[in-house]
């Protein structure tokens, strides 16, 4: 064996690898997975847009109109389906929500890792959550803005088992995403 074929070898290796599809991040490889990612950005710009008015007031009435308005967009449009919100405040706490076994009474999340990093943070955080019946979620925090500081954090929410199934986005694909700021 001639001195350069372990050189030659070692110099063809990235192009092996990228032959066998070893390369790239899980999110490029599927479509899904970027399609999902770029509706939960449009909906959290939309929705922090809708809500940074009414968090800066204080204007219960106002944000639980807004959670109205997209739980009946949620029930109605198939790119919403499944979408739920949940509005905390900037401790942490539960202000508004339309998600079933989450926000049964006022909690405070803080502690929990998910919120915890999104309130430290200048960004928001995501992971996967459990509601109160054990049902497996998707929580994607973002924080809603007010002059400089967080008024609070806009979660939102989707059933984990409903996004495999019909979006065919995996856990894994789904805790790999990053999100824009």
């Amino acid at each position: 064996m001639s001195r350069k074929s372990p050189l030659r070898f070692i110099l063809y290796l990235p192009l092996l690898a990228l032959l066998a599809g070893c390369s790239g991040s899980s999110e490029s490889r599927n479509p899904a997975t970027e399609e999902f990612r770029r509706e939960i950005e449009t909906a959290a710009r939309g929705l922090v847009a809708s809500l940074a008015g009414p968090m800066a007031r204080g204007d219960r009435d106002a944000v639980r109109k807004i959670l109205s308005v997209e739980a009946a967009k949620s029930r109605s449009d198939a790119k919403a389906a499944g979408r739920q919100v949940i509005v905390l405040d900037r401790k942490g706490v539960v202000y508004e929500c339309d998600v079933p076994f989450v926000c049964d009474a006022p909690r405070d999340y803080s502690r929990t890792d998910i919120v915890g990093r999104a309130l430290k943070g200048k960004t928001g955080s995501h992971g996967k959550i459990y509601a109160a019946n054990d049902k497996e979620l998707f929580l994607v925090l973002t924080p809603i803005p007010k002059e400089g500081e967080k008024d609070g954090l806009l979660g939102i929410v989707y059933d984990a088992e409903a996004v495999r199934r019909e979006r065919g986005v995996q856990e894994k694909e789904f805790l790999a995403m990053t999100f824009s700021p």
